[in-house]
């Protein structure tokens, strides 16, 4: 048999090995490169905000403040997060986006209700995560004020 021949079936296998490689790999970072993208158009990355975290504190921002009823967040239970104003708002729901910063488990979205003039609510219940405790990080946005934005962090527990 011929030894170019049989190189260049070897050669054509690596190949192909090889382009097989490339489109997992591809397929497993495209979410990550993906989200940064959209980052980027979006006007920023969430990374250069100064979060304040839920599980420590109640957040103070000038007029406004956010707090969870339990500090210990647990995945799939029900945690209600409260959202107080100094004045009232032109708004009758505020929307709360979290990311996960240690794994990319898509976004997750709470819109909290008006209870009275300067109080809104809603009960963050997180998915469940492989790893034993998970940071999700985003903002709580008032619509109605400039598209105003509180950055916030929550670290859950599984427990």
């Amino acid at each position: 048999m011929d030894s170019s021949l049989t190189d260049s079936r070897s050669s054509h296998r690596l190949l192909t090995i090889a382009g097989i490689v490339a489109v997992f790999a591809l397929a497993f970072s495209a979410p990550t490169w993906l989200n940064t993208l959209a980052d980027w158009i979006e006007g920023g990355s969430t990374a250069s905000l100064n979060y304040c975290s839920l599980n420590q504190q109640t957040c103070h921002y000038q007029g406004y403040q956010a707090s969870l009823s339990d500090p210990t967040i647990h995945p799939m239970h029900a945690n209600t997060l409260t959202f107080t104003t100094s004045q009232p708002l032109n708004s009758k729901t505020l929307l709360v986006k979290l990311k996960g910063v240690e794994m990319n488990m898509g976004e997750y979205r709470l819109v909290l209700n008006q209870i009275d003039e300067t109080h809104y609510r809603g009960d963050l219940m997180l998915p469940v995560c492989t790893e034993q405790t998970m940071t999700w990080a985003g903002t709580i946005t008032v619509p109605n004020q400039g598209q105003t934005q509180f950055p916030i962090k929550v670290t859950m527990e599984r427990p």
